[in-house]
């Protein structure tokens, strides 16, 4: 059960009502109903909420990934950070980019899967990485550096980042999905 309400239109203030009404029209929610509950959950600090967005969507589009790319780097932090819910949303997302079933699959054991590229094993070991340390070792670093100009590296560590501190909220106050749990194999 959520540990926080549902934010309203009501509880934003006048000058960031323009935020809850842009995400009255978000289409990542099923169907798209609407904010989703991550966002309605970050609705109840609404200036919170706002640079949320402020950071994530730059980060989508200037991370230097391609959409494809970017999901399956953000399916990795979900998936190593157990946070089911990103893995639901971005599974939904991911399959609009262009993922099939068997690469969303994959990405659990990517080490062991023929459907990635170098670079994307690159990208999905430095996931790793920082998922285990605030300072990844060299060898990982060079894998990645190998395969993407500094810019995306930038780009790739402050999406994964990003995405586990999205994971550390949505666990800590209990965010559930808008549907049933996706699972974590499609």
């Amino acid at each position: 059960m959520p540990r926080l309400p549902k934010a309203t239109r009501e509880s934003f203030p006048e000058d960031l009502k323009y935020v809850w009404d842009r995400l009255a029209g978000d289409t990542t929610a099923p169907g798209n109903a609407g904010p989703a509950n991550i966002f309605l959950a970050l609705g109840n600090n609404p200036r919170v909420l706002l640079g949320y967005l402020r950071l994530a969507n730059p980060l989508w589009a200037h991370c230097g990934l391609d959409t494809r790319a970017r999901e399956i780097a953000i399916l990795r932090a979900a998936y190593v950070q157990n946070s089911a819910y990103e893995w639901h949303q971005h599974v939904r997302i991911g399959k609009a980019a262009g993922l099939s079933d068997q690469e969303i699959d994959a990405i659990r054991d990517y080490r062991e899967s023929d459907r990635f590229t170098p670079a994307e094993k690159a990208m999905l070991g430095w996931v790793d990485a920082l998922a285990v340390s605030d300072h990844p070792g060299k060898a990982a670093f060079d894998e990645l550096s190998k395969h993407f100009p500094e810019s995306t590296v930038v780009g790739i560590t402050i999406l994964a980042a990003f995405y586990f501190a999205t994971a550390k909220f949505l666990a800590s106050m209990e965010v559930e999905t808008e549907d049933a749990f996706t699972g974590w194999a499609q």
